[in-house]
């Protein structure tokens, strides 16, 4: 008899592995990943096709976006040519062209949501002490492993007082740990409104909230056409402000709050696909740019890094668009609309219909952030996605759902007593 639920904290710990290793070895992340995607990405096609997905709503949407992922990555296959090429391919590729979409099917069954949320409550204490303890937290290192407890965040008002003290401090801790990471600004705040509605939540609420996920999912488009028009910049807004510092005294960093780091990636995003008529369809999976960070003489480490050409960007839908063009952008927005929309008009619980909200905030953030790459974050995102599709979760009322989520945070354990 195959134990599923075990298989859940083989990915959830396996996900963390190259993310901890990196953090002590920089620029050391193939082998790590390698050595624990496959393995994970085995158990996760075995979940998947032991199980029937009879309430999981909008299934079509999501193998469109699981198939057109896995032709992307099959492009890449054809495309590569040097050892960089297959190297990115089986690691960086293989993870967020086919393992990370399959994570939204886990997020799609009651069974597998408690669990893996049980496991998460395991995994975040541990990368607490060793982010603590002082591995790197660039945006890149391990810390940014800890934006998996987003969904841990929007789930504080059904939790008991001891769980509420440690989310608590556990945001307290991200946002403060490195505050020059400005992702982790904008997602606290949305994060502290989701939990505030709890309190106050009410129909006029809802309709805010339907009203912001509008705005959430088509202003950022708006902006896109705009940008690349050449009408309006978003990103240069800032530089006709004073600029506001914030400063992480025991790292001996500054950041300006305002300043452009992401109108140089977008241009050499948009540039390459343009001159090499790749639009609708990207550059497929071992796809890369020229860059604008190779163009400085006296950086030799960018010029050496990136001596091939850049695979990707820190923004996940600029990713998408290398890779999958027009095309692939416009089906991630659609997973988002079709999830978001679920999630928040066909709930009866505010949990869900706050994550709605959350994952429609992320579209947002995946313009400036977010890159779809293998650790526990990545896989928490699409997990949630997943959660907005899952029929029997929206279906719960507020005493069922938040009996559901104790019932699996009861003690830290994995024992099937008290379980729903």
């Amino acid at each position: 008899m195959i134990n599923k639920i075990s298989f859940i904290k083989l990915i959830v710990l396996a996900s963390l592995i190259p993310s901890l290793y990196l953090s002590f070895n920089p620029g050391k992340i193939v082998i790590p990943t390698l050595l624990t995607l496959y393995p994970s990405l085995f158990l996760l096609i075995i979940l998947i096709l032991t199980e029937r997905f009879v309430l999981m709503d909008e299934k079509k949407t999501v193998l469109i976006f699981v198939l057109y992922w896995l032709f992307t990555f099959s492009r890449g296959i054809y495309d590569a040519k040097t050892f960089q090429d297959w190297t990115v391919l089986l690691s960086h590729s293989a993870s967020g062209f086919v393992f990370l979409p399959l994570t939204i099917y886990l997020g799609a069954l009651k069974k597998f949501v408690g669990p893996f949320i049980q496991n998460l409550f395991i995994a975040i204490p541990v990368i607490f002490i060793l982010t603590h303890a002082g591995v790197d937290s660039s945006p890149y290192g391990f810390v940014k492993t800890l934006s998996s407890s987003f969904l841990i965040f929007l789930m504080f008002p059904l939790l008991d007082k001891k769980l509420k003290l440690f989310v608590i401090l556990l945001l307290f801790f991200i946002v403060s740990y490195d505050i020059t990471i400005r992702s982790s600004i904008l997602y606290a705040i949305v994060i502290i409104l989701c939990i505030l509605t709890y309190y106050f939540r009410s129909n006029e609420m809802l309709i805010l909230f339907k009203i912001m996920r509008k705005a959430f999912l088509f202003i950022p488009l708006l902006l896109a056409l705009l940008g690349a028009a050449g009408t309006f910049n978003v990103f240069q807004i800032g530089g006709n402000y004073k600029a506001i510092e914030i400063t992480d005294e025991e790292n001996n960093q500054k950041q300006d709050l305002l300043v452009d780091s992401r109108t140089g990636i977008y241009n050499d995003v948009h540039t390459s696909l343009f001159e090499q008529n790749r639009v609708l369809f990207g550059l497929g999976g071992v796809g890369k740019t020229d860059t604008f960070l190779t163009k400085n003489e006296n950086n030799q480490i960018y010029r050496k890094l990136y001596e091939e050409g850049r695979r990707g960007t820190e923004a996940r839908i600029l990713s998408y668009y290398q890779w999958g063009g027009v095309l692939g952008g416009l089906l991630y927005l659609l997973l988002i609309l079709k999830a978001s929309y679920l999630a928040m008009y066909r709930s009866r619980n505010w949990f869900m219909t706050t994550l709605g909200l959350f994952v429609s905030f992320s579209f947002v953030m995946s313009f400036i952030a977010d890159p779809p790459v293998y650790n526990l974050s990545s896989f928490t995102s699409f997990l949630m996605v997943g959660m907005c599709f899952n029929r029997e979760l929206r279906s719960m009322n507020e005493k069922e759902i938040k009996a559901y989520l104790r019932s699996h945070l009861k003690g830290f354990t994995l024992t099937k007593n008290n379980r729903i």
